[in-house]
């Protein structure tokens, strides 16, 4: 999400520029009424990508995550959750260090201690004196006032991500993105009530989905970026099941000026992707 499509979210908020409080999401119930779909919902879901950087912000930073923050208390904040070689989490998109900060090579090569000494860069490439969070920092900042969608990137084993999410009394403030139907079913098995997303990008998955039990409930799908047919999201909708559909990356609605992006993100909003 760059800068200038703050401007337009910022709109569609009711309560722009005021804090969340504390153990906001704290219940099940809470979490659920976040994310039920409804035919009557009025305004989007936002989902600040890798936490909603513009060029001069670092991706995946409590720094980008505050401001992004600041400005959408409702917005869902989207972060890629990674291992160290010893285990612990810290957050990075890339599975090597080189674009995202002054080290280079594999995050999986490194220690935590190893992680904690390198500096990021911002989408722009300048070098910050930020640092890399580690996935305790972020649960220890968020402290349930925002929902995190967490991206537990391929090599690491979301299970495991999710006993530091309870360690820190969480549950109710995350939900999960899977690669895979597998690896959402591992995930729903041992959390039954966990909102979980997985990718829906044809027609073909929609006839599979339809007929899994974990299109019963907790479940948001990951549509393509592309608008589909209405119809698409109709059989989405009746089985009570969000849509979300990307507008960041080359040639897309967050990459133009507003003047021209309005008009796109409203028909992206009335085709029902992200109601």
């Amino acid at each position: 999400m760059k800068t200038t499509v703050s401007i337009l979210l910022m709109i569609l908020m009711t309560n722009e520029g005021v804090a969340q409080v504390l153990n906001r999401f704290n219940d099940q119930k809470t979490v659920d009424a976040f994310f039920r779909y409804t035919s009557a919902r009025k305004r989007p879901l936002i989902l600040a990508h890798r936490g909603g950087p513009g060029p001069t912000d670092t991706e995946n930073s409590i720094t980008t995550f505050d401001k992004t923050a600041k400005a959408l208390p409702d917005a869902i904040i989207e972060m890629d959750v990674r291992m160290t070689r010893d285990s612990g989490f810290v957050l990075l998109h890339d599975a090597t260090l080189d674009r995202e900060s002054n080290a280079t090579g594999p995050l999986a090569e490194q220690t935590l201690a190893d992680l904690r000494k390198i500096k990021l860069k911002t989408l722009a490439g300048e070098l910050t004196n930020q640092s890399m969070p580690t996935f305790t920092d972020i649960l220890n900042w968020n402290k349930n006032r925002y929902m995190l969608a967490l991206d537990v990137k391929p090599g690491t084993d979301p299970l495991r991500v999710m006993k530091e999410v309870k360690k820190h009394q969480a549950e109710h403030s995350v939900f999960v993105i899977c690669y895979s139907v597998a690896e959402a079913q591992r995930v729903r098995d041992q959390y039954p009530t966990l909102w979980l997303a997985i990718g829906v990008n044809s027609m073909a998955d929609l006839d599979r989905l339809e007929n899994n039990p974990l299109a019963s409930s907790h479940l948001i799908a990951l549509t393509p970026q592309k608008l589909q047919p209405v119809a698409y999201y109709e059989r989405l909708h009746k089985l009570g099941i969000l849509c979300s559909v990307g507008t960041y990356g080359s040639g897309q609605l967050d990459e133009k000026p507003m003047t021209e992006a309005a008009a796109g993100y409203r028909d992206v909003f009335r085709q029902g992707a992200i109601s």
